[in-house]
């Protein structure tokens, strides 16, 4: 019998679809659970004969998908970041920075490996695109998230194609007390409209594209769609917060900056140049709650950016 902590997960980035580079690069994951697995889905016969039994069925189809969560750390999870955006981080100019455009054209793909060391099953999910992530914090506790991940091949070989893997990364967790910077519309939060919670969610809305004699039952192609950024705060009723209730009507923009640094120096900036404000989220009146606003944004017709330093 095995346990989670019997299972190791190592991702490599690929130089095309389902195709490592020669020289590649084993990274060993860092996170909190995972779901990836192959699943199968059946169709019954309905064929008539001369008895009332069932005639069995066929597997008619596949897909080798899974979740993965994780608590954020620097370092840690920039691949992800790099495969939801479309794009790599680039060097700013400034020493120790770097800056990763979100809504890239082209998706990269990569190679996972999860190995079950104490029974021997070994999983390789290949051709990998990063659908969806999150990242959510609140006022109390670590900062978490998680990626859905799309493969486009699959197999169990008795052997692991990992050789030679980077040991996990160790920076530190970043929290609540991470949180350096909260900004909506150039003005900071603290104090005037104190944000109590966010999420933050890009989703490239990814398509399955099966076809037909590709041989697999699990599709041999996704396509990536409409790039959806979205990002959900929930902020205290104030003579501040309150001016931004119109923005619903009105469709004028807002921008919203988030900044994060751990305790060895090592930050990240969520930088939201263009948000439309969808839903207020005014709370209902209780006798002794506190007024909140859940405010709703969505990132419109331009690319908002994460800046890296790395301390």
């Amino acid at each position: 019998m095995s346990k989670g902590t019997d299972v190791v997960i190592h991702i490599a980035k690929e130089e095309t679809p389902n195709t490592l580079p020669a020289l590649r690069e084993w990274h060993t994951l860092r996170r909190n659970s995972d779901s990836l697995k192959k699943t199968v889905s059946l169709t019954q016969s309905d064929e008539i004969v001369n008895s009332r039994f069932e005639q069995g069925s066929i597997a008619t189809s596949g897909e080798a998908t899974g979740n993965i969560e994780y608590e954020l750390s620097a370092l840690s999870q920039d691949m992800f970041l790099e495969g939801m955006a479309g794009n790599v981080f680039t060097d700013s100019g400034t020493p120790d920075v770097s800056t990763l455009e979100i809504g890239g054209d082209t998706l990269a793909t990569y190679t996972i490996v999860k190995h079950d060391k104490k029974v021997g099953l070994i999983q390789v999910f290949t051709g990998c695109r990063i659908g969806e992530l999150t990242i959510q914090g609140d006022t109390e506790g670590k900062i978490t998230g998680s990626v859905s991940v799309s493969a486009t091949g699959y197999a169990t070989p008795s052997v692991t194609p990992v050789t030679n893997p980077m040991a996990a990364t160790t920076t530190p967790f970043m929290s609540s007390l991470s949180l350096n910077s909260f900004k909506i519309n150039g003005e900071t939060t603290v104090g005037k409209a104190c944000a109590e919670s966010f999420t933050i969610t890009v989703n490239n809305n990814l398509t399955a594209k099966p076809c037909l004699a590709s041989g697999s039952l699990i599709p041999n192609r996704y396509t990536e769609g409409n790039v959806t950024i979205t990002l959900n705060v929930t902020l205290a009723l104030t003579a501040t917060s309150k001016e931004w209730i119109p923005y619903v009507e009105s469709r004028e923009t807002m921008t919203a900056e988030i900044g994060m640094e751990d305790t060895a120096g090592n930050a990240y900036g969520f930088h939201f140049t263009r948000l439309e404000l969808d839903n207020d989220g005014l709370s209902d009146t209780n006798k002794n709650d506190d007024h909140t606003l859940a405010m709703e944004f969505r990132h419109v017709k331009e690319a908002p950016t994460i800046t890296r330093t790395t301390a």
